[in-house]
């Protein structure tokens, strides 16, 4: 049985060392070393990312000479060149799915086109426990190997193509306006003002967080949603023009801010809301089973949702920056009613 590596080599692609060196000064420093085939170790520095990218290339190159590319390889080159281009968050969930993977993959090594379907069926049942995380880690690996064709690594297409996922089941919880009104009742200014923006303009809650003074001009609210780029524009009118002139009449920056004045981060916002659930329910606790559910995401459902019964899926669509027509129905939590069949045609029944 192979000797487990050494701390600071766990999660280091293979053939590539990690060696510490105290300094005079009592600094500890990392410096990283490929093992050739010869035995002879070459110096990769000591940045760590520019490291392990050498690396992924060194064996990369040394697996194509015998025509045999690992998929843990790839998936560290998918690591640092293609998940740094991502959102942050995106980014978080793309380290830890690929953690997952190559431990799979990589225990021991496979070879990328040696990976079959019935393997990622037993890689769907390994990760059981988590079937969400599960399903979104096999899409990433469909997509790191759609790289891994467009780099030259092989030409079959990916081995997940066809394998039946969980069942994903898509939150459905509708924030009922008797609800949302009792939590306005409790809700300071600024709490006020973001639950009905958020309701008017139907952002995710980051994107309301991120609104500044310099987004406003020619009277419209000009946003780029943070997780898909995608421009949207608001007619500042109504409502929305009452409460965005009364928050920005103080000279502030940005329209929600923290109590120093400066941007409203997204964690602070959610702990806002959590306070406010809890105030309400204290006051309302006969609601606590419906209050209890809600989050500050759920009045982006809700704004789509009446703007499909009162409008249309398009407007709701439009709204909510979709690109296709279902991805908003995973928003829309209500159905219009239904009339009856002789309110809707002619018809005579005894």
């Amino acid at each position: 049985m192979a000797r487990p590596r050494k701390r600071q080599n766990q999660g280091l692609p293979p053939n590539l060392l990690c060696r510490r060196r105290k300094r005079a000064s009592g600094q500890i420093v990392e410096y990283f070393y490929y093992v050739l085939a010869n035995g002879k170790e070459k110096s990769l520095g000591s940045d760590k990312y520019h490291a392990v990218l050498e690396a992924a290339k060194l064996n990369m190159a040394s697996h194509q000479v015998s025509d045999i590319v690992l998929f843990i390889d790839v998936a560290k080159r998918y690591e640092l060149e293609v998940v740094p281009t991502k959102s942050k968050s995106t980014q978080l969930a793309n380290h830890t799915a690929i953690k997952w993977l190559c431990r799979f993959f990589g225990n021991p090594p496979v070879a990328l086109e040696k990976i079959e379907p019935k393997h990622i069926s037993q890689y769907l049942q390994w990760r059981k426990n988590n079937p969400p995380s599960a399903n979104n880690e096999v899409g990433l690996l469909s997509h790191i190997w759609n790289k891994a064709r467009e780099w030259g690594y092989t030409k079959l297409t990916s081995p997940s193509q066809g394998v039946k996922k969980y069942p994903v089941t898509f939150r459905d919880v509708y924030m009922e306006d008797y609800l949302l009104e009792k939590l306005l009742e409790f809700a300071d200014q600024q709490m006020k003002d973001i639950l009905q923006v958020a309701y008017l303009i139907g952002q995710r809650p980051i994107d309301l967080c991120k609104i500044h003074r310099s987004h406003i001009y020619n009277g419209v609210l000009h946003i780029t949603q943070k997780k898909t780029k995608k421009k949207i524009q608001f007619a500042v009118v109504g409502k929305l023009k009452e409460i965005i002139e009364r928050r920005l009449q103080n000279g502030n920056e940005w329209l929600f801010t923290n109590k120093r004045g400066r941007q409203l981060k997204r964690e602070r916002l959610s702990d806002f809301f959590d306070q406010l659930k809890r105030k309400t329910i204290a006051n309302y606790p006969a609601l606590e089973d419906e209050l209890l559910p809600l989050q500050l995401r759920d009045l982006r459902a809700k704004s789509a949702t009446d703007l499909s019964l009162l409008a249309s899926d398009e407007q709701a669509q439009k709204t909510l920056g979709h690109t296709t027509p279902k991805m908003i129905q995973h928003y829309i939590r209500k159905e219009k009613t239904l009339k009856p069949l002789d309110e809707i045609i002619s018809i005579k029944i005894e």
